[in-house]
C-alpha cells in the first residue's frame, strides 16, 4: 500500500489541500499519520463525507456490525478483525455473565435477555451491515435473527457460530430462502465441534478469522454451513491427552507456540532423537514457530543433551545452527556426566519435552513409537520436569561455545 501527501490527494479527491489538512487534524481520514510536518495518507483510503452538506446525514459512510454473545474469546478476537475492516462494533452479553472489558476495545456493549429480542432492538435504532450470532447454548433463536434481519439491507450478511452439540436444527438452511427473498441478505454458519469456552488448545484467533471470511468473502453464498474441530484435543481426568499422531501433535504444539508472548517462558530438554532433527515440513515449521515466538519476546531456553564424543558430529547440525543464531538461549549438557552423577534426571527427561510456563508440558515419545507425543497439564508431572530442568541448567554450558 502506498501513501499520498495532502497535495497529491487534493488532486485525486478534487478538494483543496487546506481542506484535507483540516480533515487530518480532525482524525476523519482513516490511516492518516503525521511524519514531522507532513501528513501521509493511504492511497486507497475512502473520502469522508462532507458533514457541511445537509445531504450527508442521509448517506451512511460507515459499516456497523452486531455481535450477539460477545463475551467469549471468539467475540473478543472478532472485534479487532472487524475494526480493521472499518466496522463499528455493537455487541451484547447475557445478563449476569462476566465480560473482559479490556478486550472490548471501546465497542458499544449492552446487556440483553435472549427471551426479549424485540426489547433489544428497541434499545438501538441503528441499522446493521452484518450480524454475528455466537451460539453457546440456545442463543441462535429464530426470532432474534428475523428481528435483526429487518434492520439489515440486501448486501448484509449473517453468520451463526454454533456449538455442534447444541445445534439441533440448521437455521442457516431453514432461513436462507426466506431472508434472501424478503430482504436479499445472506446467512451462513460455522459449526464448532469443541467446548469453545473450555479448551486451552483452541486457537480462537483462527476461528475468528474463519467467521470473518464467511462474513466478508462469500458474497453470493447463503444457507451454507462449515464444520471445524478447531484443533480440539481432549484432556483426561489426569490432565493429559492421548498419545498423538505426528500431524495432531505438531498442530497442537504449534498452537501453543503461536500464542507465546513477552510474558511467556518456554523451557525445553532434548535428547537429540533422530525424528527431532529431520527436514520434514512439520519439523521445519516447528522450528520456525520457535524462532518467531522468541522474536516476539518470549523467553525460550533449550537444553541439548548429548555426549561430548558427539560434539564434532553436531557442529554441522542444521537445527542447532538455526537455534544458535536466533534469540533462543541454547545450552549443552553432557549426557555422560549426568548419567554418572544424577542418572535419575535422564529418566525424567526420557525422550525430551517442552515446558510452557507452569501449566503445560509437551512430551516426546520414542521415535520407535507410531505416536509422536502427548500433552500434559498435570501439575505434579510439570513440577517434576521443571525441577529436573533447573538441575540440568547447573550442568549446562553455552552451546555456541561448545560447538564453535
Amino acid at each position: 500500500m502506498g501513501y499520498l501527501t495532502a497535495k497529491q490527494l487534493s488532486d485525486k479527491w478534487g478538494i483543496t489541500e487546506r481542506r484535507i489538512l483540516k480533515l487530518c487534524n480532525e482524525n476523519r481520514i482513516d490511516g492518516a499519520t503525521k511524519n514531522g510536518m507532513v501528513w501521509l495518507i493511504p492511497e486507497d483510503t475512502m473520502k469522508p463525507s462532507d458533514k457541511r452538506s445537509k445531504i450527508s446525514k442521509y448517506i451512511k459512510t460507515q459499516k456497523r456490525v452486531m455481535i450477539i454473545n460477545i463475551n467469549n474469546e471468539i467475540g473478543y478476537n472478532l472485534i479487532s478483525l472487524l475494526k480493521k475492516e472499518g466496522y463499528i462494533i455493537d455487541g451484547t452479553y447475557i445478563k449476569g455473565t462476566k465480560i473482559n472489558i479490556k478486550k472490548l476495545e471501546n465497542a458499544n456493549i449492552f446487556k440483553m435477555e435472549y427471551d426479549n429480542s424485540v426489547q433489544l432492538l428497541k434499545e438501538t435504532s441503528k441499522y446493521y451491515d452484518a450480524l454475528i450470532v455466537i451460539s453457546i447454548e440456545d442463543v441462535a433463536k429464530e426470532d432474534i435473527i428475523k428481528n435483526f434481519a429487518r434492520k439489515m439491507n440486501s448486501e448484509s450478511s449473517i453468520v451463526l457460530v454454533n456449538s455442534i452439540k447444541n445445534s439441533k436444527e440448521k437455521l442457516e438452511s431453514k432461513l436462507a430462502k426466506e431472508l434472501r427473498e424478503d430482504i436479499g441478505l445472506r446467512i451462513n454458519a460455522i459449526n464448532i465441534d469443541a467446548p469453545i469456552l473450555e479448551d486451552k488448545l483452541i486457537n480462537y484467533n483462527e476461528v475468528s478469522e474463519d467467521v470473518f471470511e464467511l462474513l466478508t468473502k462469500f458474497k453470493n453464498t447463503t444457507g451454507m454451513s462449515i464444520s471445524t474441530d478447531v484443533g480440539y484435543i481432549k484432556f483426561d481426568e489426569k490432565g493429559r491427552t492421548e498419545d498423538l499422531e505426528v500431524g495432531r501433535f505438531y498442530k497442537a504444539i504449534n498452537s501453543y507456540l503461536k500464542r507465546l508472548n513477552k510474558e511467556s517462558y518456554m523451557w525445553c530438554a532434548s535428547i537429540m532423537l533422530n525424528d527431532e532433527w529431520t527436514e520434514e515440513p512439520a519439523e521445519m515449521n516447528f522450528r520456525v514457530n520457535n524462532i518467531d515466538a522468541a522474536n516476539r519476546g518470549a523467553n525460550i531456553e533449550r537444553i541439548f543433551i548429548f555426549s561430548k564424543s558427539r560434539i564434532k558430529e553436531f557442529k554441522e547440525n542444521k537445527t542447532l545452527k538455526i537455534y544458535m543464531q536466533s534469540n533462543i538461549k541454547t545450552m549443552f549438557v553432557d549426557y555422560d556426566e549426568i548419567k554418572e552423577k544424577e542418572p535419575e534426571l535422564l529418566e525424567i527427561v526420557n525422550n525430551g519435552w517442552d515446558g510452557i510456563d507452569e501449566g503445560t508440558l509437551i512430551i516426546d515419545l520414542s521415535n520407535e513409537d507410531t505416536k509422536r507425543g502427548y500433552i500434559s497439564s498435570n501439575r505434579n508431572e510439570i513440577k517434576k520436569a521443571k525441577k529436573c530442568f533447573e538441575k540440568l541448567k547447573k550442568y549446562s554450558k553455552d552451546l555456541k561455545q561448545v560447538l564453535k
